[in-house]
């Protein structure tokens, strides 16, 4: 497995219980650059991307808006596909038919769109991390490289996090 990565992430009451763990990990062997400590009010350059509120309001609506084009695009292929049919839609307007039909389908498609992109999150891990800084915890990030290494630090700081200063909450 050359390219096996895992992150194993341990939330603390405390900056001290999490810095002790982050300790063993580094006496066990995991470099001291593949694990790092996340305060709350505090955030690094570097950081993995969490989602913010107004990133996941921007991709409903995006999605909401290539939905409502396919859309309407479908209900105008209807329309379309009707009207060679020789199917007259509403017999006292068939304009009106027309673009109720492609109302209709833009409705439905922004529906559609914007259900589907509201379905895809940025994951449990991402919100796990937000909430628990959003609580005041510190939370322990270490990547590891190996199974053997994600064994033991799963081990490590589930260990820890048992121990007063932990919370109970790993990944």
């Amino acid at each position: 497995m050359e390219n096996y990565l895992h992150r194993v992430l341990g939330v603390y009451e405390t900056r001290a219980a999490a810095e002790a763990a982050l300790e063993r990990l580094v006496q066990r062997g995991l470099p001291r650059d593949k694990a790092r400590l996340l305060e709350p009010g505090r955030r690094r350059e570097n950081e993995d991307a969490t989602a913010d509120s107004d990133d996941v309001l921007k991709e409903v609506l995006r999605d909401g808006a290539i939905g409502t084009a396919v859309g309407t695009l479908a209900g105008a292929a209807g329309t379309v596909a009707l009207a060679a049919a020789n199917i007259s839609l509403f017999v006292a307007s068939p304009v009106l038919g027309a673009l109720s039909m492609l109302g209709w389908g833009a409705s439905l498609g922004a529906i559609v769109g914007a259900a589907a992109g509201a379905e895809n999150s940025k994951g449990d891990v991402a919100d796990l991390v937000k909430d628990a800084l959003a609580s005041g915890h510190v939370v322990l990030v270490a990547h590891t490289a190996t199974e053997e290494q994600t064994t033991w630090a799963r081990q490590i700081i589930g260990e820890s996090m048992a121990e007063p200063g932990g919370a109970a909450a790993t990944t």
